[in-house]
């Protein structure tokens, strides 16, 4: 029994002639006759016969019909299945990133990636940076978004860029007037530092701020961008932040500015270790920069870049 008989006898059953499962085929009667044949063989049984010049299916050809439908069926879910995968409409994948990301430019990432992607089971999930790597490296989440420089040794790294920290102020601040905030401006300012004085954005600041002799006045800390956020919007005074979260800012009404001289801010994706990325992963990450690549300038860089910038 071949796939070759299993067609010859589906098309006899559906078409109800051999002659015209002959034509349905596109091949010749005599080929059809041979095919059903060697199928009843195979089978031990007859599958048709002849009654006042017609054909007619036995009690076990449509016996076996029920189960050939189920058959192929079957593999037409298989085709099927096999044209999602190969157009990246099926699949899993499971995105991992710090609340910076989850919280501002991923989500909106992600809606527009699922179009067309219905039987993506697709996620999103916020952890620390340090837990967050963990997980990858556990084959946790499928990708993560992270800020670089970052402790990646236990996983792989993947695409990554460099963008500039912006002032956000509160609406209405004096910042609104102007095109870009510099260094001096923040002279006396109520001030709002993010981060801490381990992290490398942070020194980068306060030699900035060291070199031009300027000491704005530190209302309050927070440990990361989106409690900066928090802090400004409640008057505590101006802060700099990620383009991300600027972006939004702006968008909710507040004032947000590039800031002079420009500092770095760098970030990438990163995958478990010794994994290659699949075509579903890339096609995240191809429509995350093009989301975003339309609003923000990037500039792609080596992720051990991040350190030096």
């Amino acid at each position: 029994m071949n796939s070759k008989q299993l067609t010859a006898f589906r098309a006899i059953m559906q078409q109800g002639s051999m002659t015209d499962a002959a034509r349905h085929l596109g091949v010749s009667q005599p080929a059809i006759s041979r095919l059903v044949r060697d199928l009843e063989q195979s089978l031990g049984f007859r599958l048709f016969e002849r009654r006042n010049g017609r054909l007619h299916a036995t009690p076990g050809a449509r016996a076996f019909h029920a189960e050939v439908e189920r058959h192929f069926c079957g593999m037409e879910r298989l085709g099927r299945c096999a044209d999602h995968i190969r157009m990246m409409k099926s699949g899993q994948l499971r995105v991992g990133a710090t609340a910076l990301f989850a919280e501002t430019v991923l989500p909106e990432v992600m809606a527009r990636f699922r179009l067309g992607r219905d039987e993506v089971a697709l996620s999103l999930a916020a952890e620390p940076a340090s837990e967050l790597l963990q997980r990858i490296a556990v084959h946790g989440y499928e990708l993560g978004l992270v800020e670089l420089p970052a402790e990646t040794g236990a996983v792989q790294a993947g695409p990554a860029w460099r963008s500039e920290l912006y002032c956000i102020a509160p609406p209405g601040h004096r910042f609104a007037s102007q095109d870009r905030v510099r260094v001096e401006d923040l002279d006396r300012e109520p001030f709002i530092p993010v981060g801490s004085a381990d992290e490398l954005r942070y020194q980068r600041l306060e030699r900035l701020l060291r070199d031009h002799l300027v000491r704005p006045d530190e209302q309050a800390g927070a440990d990361q961008f989106t409690v900066a956020r928090a802090l400004v919007r409640a008057g505590l005074g101006v802060a700099l932040v990620d383009p991300f979260s600027a972006r939004q800012w702006a968008s909710e009404g507040g004032v947000a500015r590039p800031f002079a001289p420009t500092l770095s801010f760098c970030f990438g994706f990163v995958l478990p270790a010794a994994r290659e990325g699949d075509t579903l992963e890339q096609a995240f990450i191809d429509s995350f920069e093009a989301a975003v690549g339309t609003e923000l300038a990037l500039q792609p860089i080596e992720p051990d870049e991040a350190a030096r910038v």
